[in-house]
């Protein structure tokens, strides 16, 4: 990959003037123009500006290293970017990013992982395959139009017995998280929105508590927790709906993501080694989620039954 022979800024920088110089060969740029888009790079891959500072998604001080890479073979090159911090990414102790330029100043998310990437010969509607490296089996991760890079075949070892996603599934990672000690629950809990009422997380329905499932959903190596919230009166007729917790580098855990319904994790993957989310209900369609780096959307319909989700977009 050729990049910008620095991090940071600089490195950031260098490789804005080799896109800028891909795209057009009199494209005049003034160091203000310049450095709106390094922001706009960075921003896109996750990372926060903070004064003369450049801030991961743990908040740690950080030197990203972008590369500049023509993924999908137009003659344009997107940018992979990459950073390393075993005190936030895991074991593996980097992660990386994949974005397109979408306009000035303009970048999309349309990959990312855990560990190194390795660039593939092989391409998927004209955009390069990539793996990541490592020994063993290794997921093969192919762009998808509409869906950005995903992975659509496990390694044997990310399935459990019944076919769906198992604990420890995803990029490299470290062993299977604990089961959650007694501390990480309630952090996990409070985090949740649901703190201890005369010792009992208690649910929307007072007359049930709430539950939490403590596993690596992400592949970081680092625990996340599933907890699940029962009553009509806040759910209507799905009556669940669950709430995403993180724990984070530093320790403590943050809320990630909430919704109605009842959540299965899938084996795909979006931004971040996410897993899709099949959110259950009443009736026989249920959608397909992905994490997006900002949000979980609809990327498809299951049916349960022929013709359930027809008409659904």
């Amino acid at each position: 990959m050729a990049d910008g022979g620095g991090c940071g800024w600089r490195g950031v920088l260098a490789v804005v003037a080799v896109l800028i110089a891909a795209s057009s060969a009199v494209a005049q740029t003034t160091p203000q123009e310049r450095a709106r888009e390094a922001a706009a790079m960075i921003t896109a891959a996750g990372f926060r500006i903070q004064g003369n500072q450049i801030l991961n998604g743990c908040g740690r001080s950080a030197q990203p290293r972008p590369a500049a890479v023509d993924m999908n073979g137009d003659g344009r090159p997107e940018a992979v970017v990459s950073d390393a911090d075993p005190g936030c990414y895991g074991p593996g102790g980097q992660q990386f990013w994949v974005i397109q330029k979408q306009g000035p100043a303009r970048w999309a998310l349309v990959g990312a992982g855990v560990g190194r990437i390795k660039l593939l010969e092989t391409r998927t509607n004209g955009w390069r395959d990539y793996s990541l490296e490592g020994p063993g089996c290794q997921r093969t991760w192919t762009f998808q139009p509409g869906q950005g890079y995903v992975s659509l075949k496990p390694c044997p070892s990310d399935l459990a017995a019944d076919g769906r996603l198992s604990t420890g599934a995803g990029p490299p990672r470290a062993a299977k998280p604990a089961p959650g000690n007694p501390a990480d629950r309630e952090a996990a809990f409070r985090a949740a929105g649901f703190p201890a009422v005369r010792g009992k997380h208690l649910a929307c329905d007072k007359s049930q508590e709430a539950t939490i499932d403590i596993r690596d959903l992400n592949g970081d190596g680092r625990p996340d927790a599933v907890v699940s919230d029962f009553g009509t009166e806040c759910y209507g007729s799905t009556e669940q709906g669950f709430v995403i917790v993180t724990k984070e580098a530093n320790g403590t855990w943050r809320k990630f993501f909430g919704n109605q319904g009842v959540p299965t994790f899938l084996t795909t993957r979006g931004a971040g080694g996410w897993p899709d989310i099949e959110n259950g209900g009443p009736g026989f369609c249920h959608p397909i989620q992905r994490w997006n780096g900002a949000d979980y959307v609809n990327i498809r319909w299951k049916a349960e039954q022929p013709g359930a989700c027809a008409g659904r977009r």
